[in-house]
């Protein structure tokens, strides 16, 4: 199926360079495409009014990167709430919505590809919501997991922000971390 998508969507991908911090995706604004990343790292999170950010995820090499709640919004023509900004230099291929949206209805591997990504989508989202209630060690543990070698890759702040813990609390976790035995 994924071979098969690939070759689909292929005369459709645009290869697109992003510096560090610049945004594949902006609240506010009509989700136009989907990234899909060949190297870097980006995030997807949100800004909730108070000046700060809250961090929902990343998106690493060979990963999509776009909020899925805004590809629905962008049916509809409403504004995407959610953000993807690059964090690290960043080699994408974007696609249009429209356009893919237009070949899914053609093609009927498409809309089961979807599918599967959104059921995927989901399943992440349940994770996250889960561990959003444990314990901020359990987090970073999980961060580790779902996340390998990422914590290399990215600022302490910006993975605090994925935990929802601030950046002293962070700096006292790591500390916490390091002084246990190996």
């Amino acid at each position: 199926m994924y071979d098969e998508v690939s070759h689909l969507m292929a005369p459709q991908a645009r290869h697109v360079s992003v510096r560090k911090g610049e945004y594949l995706q902006r609240s506010g604004e009509l989700a136009q495409y989907i990234h899909w990343l060949h190297s870097g790292v980006a995030r997807v999170g949100y800004a909730p009014g108070n000046g700060s950010e809250v961090t929902l995820y990343f998106r690493t090499d060979g990963q999509m990167a776009v909020s899925h709640d805004d590809i629905l919004r962008a049916q509809s023509q409403e504004p995407a709430h959610n953000f993807v900004v690059a964090e690290t230099a960043v080699q994408t291929y974007r696609f249009e919505l429209q356009a893919l949206w237009a070949l899914t209805a053609q093609h009927a591997v498409l809309r089961d590809y979807y599918i599967k990504v959104s059921e995927r989508g989901i399943m992440d989202q349940s994770r996250r919501l889960y561990l959003s209630v444990c314990p901020a060690q359990s987090r970073l543990e999980a961060f580790r997991i779902d996340y390998p070698g990422l914590e290399q890759r990215i600022s302490q702040k910006v993975v605090a922000s994925f935990l929802g813990i601030t950046p002293q609390y962070m700096s006292q976790l790591l500390k916490q971390d390091a002084a246990l035995p190996r």
